[in-house]
């Protein structure tokens, strides 16, 4: 089979999607021939890559007033401009591999450029953009796979999804990696935040949280609001650690040398895959009260109101008072093979 991954972004960050489309396409192409097309800068993998449409970093997904969301509704912003233009560019290259799949990551100015251009080829759309508009649209080009990264997202897209689209539950991979501790120059216990600076991973709010008990901070991720973020930690008297970018190579040292994992964004979050990579570690964690996380992290978690920062502190401070915990019936579901013998099962039965 002949699978490619569109992914503009592959190369210019690390966030839960690229890391996701790198695992599986490592995993797949053991057994299939797969090409991974995207605008940053290309490392060496097992499978082929390319670079069309060179980027020097990422567009902000994220609009800014009233007049950037009015843009980002109709698909006239910077980074929907992008997708376009990175996506015409791309077939070229599509057409000369002949694929029998192609995996359409950047939504839906991605999936109108490739309608008509690519007859031959079915179309896979996962859904990391969460239960909003975004996974919305792209349902509605009609699909021939929708891959929900949650039962409830399956659900939701059930029922939105045509007749022409297969919609499955198939969470994201983990890759199970031994690590080893560093120094984090902290004084313990800490807790560690990893995630996107994005409004609704409220980052902030765990800055706060962390500010009303005894504990460091350790935080992980850059992005659009990063300048609320260093005002916040301007006035925080807890010792603390920021770091904007970390190779995911190097995580699970991070994961490994703390104690407590807190990330508690809204219900829109799609997955959120860095509760996989802390329960690798064995970390108690505070996640948000919702379904998509319980599923998650499971019975073991401690859960919070993400808008609520003294019950935030509280969950904090009951997980400080906990030891290493074992995920090991949790994270089954979540191993790399498994998913990926999966989403092939789903793959062959489209080309029957």
């Amino acid at each position: 089979m002949k699978i490619v991954f569109l992914h503009m972004t592959m190369g210019l960050e690390s966030r839960g999607s690229e890391v996701s489309t790198d695992l599986l396409a490592t995993e797949l192409a053991k057994k299939h021939e797969v090409l991974v097309i995207g605008s940053g800068p290309i490392s060496k993998r097992t499978y082929t890559t390319k670079r069309v449409y060179p980027l020097s970093s990422a567009p902000s997904p994220a609009p800014v007033g009233l007049i950037g969301k009015i843009r980002s509704h109709l698909y006239l912003d910077d980074a929907s401009l992008k997708v376009k233009q990175f996506t015409i560019e791309s077939l070229p290259l599509i057409r000369e591999f002949h694929p029998d799949m192609i995996i359409a990551t950047n939504g839906l100015p991605q999936l109108y450029v490739l309608r008509g251009e690519v007859s031959k080829a079915k179309i896979v759309v996962f859904g990391r953009a969460g239960m909003g508009y975004h996974d919305r649209d792209s349902l509605r080009t009609g699909p021939d796979l929708f891959i929900a990264l949650s039962e409830q997202a399956a659900n939701w897209a059930k029922g939105l999804g045509g007749h022409k689209t297969r919609v499955v539950y198939i969470p994201n991979p983990i890759r199970v990696t031994k690590a080893q501790k560093i120094d984090l120059k902290l004084k313990n216990p800490v807790v560690m935040c990893v995630g996107a600076l994005s409004k609704y991973k409220n980052v902030d709010k765990v800055i706060e949280a962390v500010r009303l008990t005894n504990a460091s901070l350790l935080l992980i991720g850059d992005g659009e609001e990063r300048e609320g973020v260093q005002q916040s930690l301007s006035t925080l008297p807890n010792e603390f650690r920021w770091i904007r970018h970390v190779d995911p190579s190097e995580l699970p040292s991070y994961y490994g040398s703390a104690d407590v994992f807190c990330f508690v964004p809204d219900e829109q979050e799609a997955f959120g895959r860095v509760y996989l990579e802390a329960m690798v570690a064995g970390l108690p964690i505070v996640a948000s009260y919702d379904h998509i996380r319980r599923a998650i992290v499971g019975q073991q978690g401690i859960f919070v109101n993400p808008r609520d920062v003294s019950d935030i502190a509280m969950g904090i401070n009951t997980a400080i008072q906990l030891n290493k915990l074992n995920y090991s019936d949790e994270l089954k579901e979540y191993e790399l093979k498994t998913v990926a013998a999966q989403i092939e099962k789903e793959f062959h039965d489209l080309i029957k």
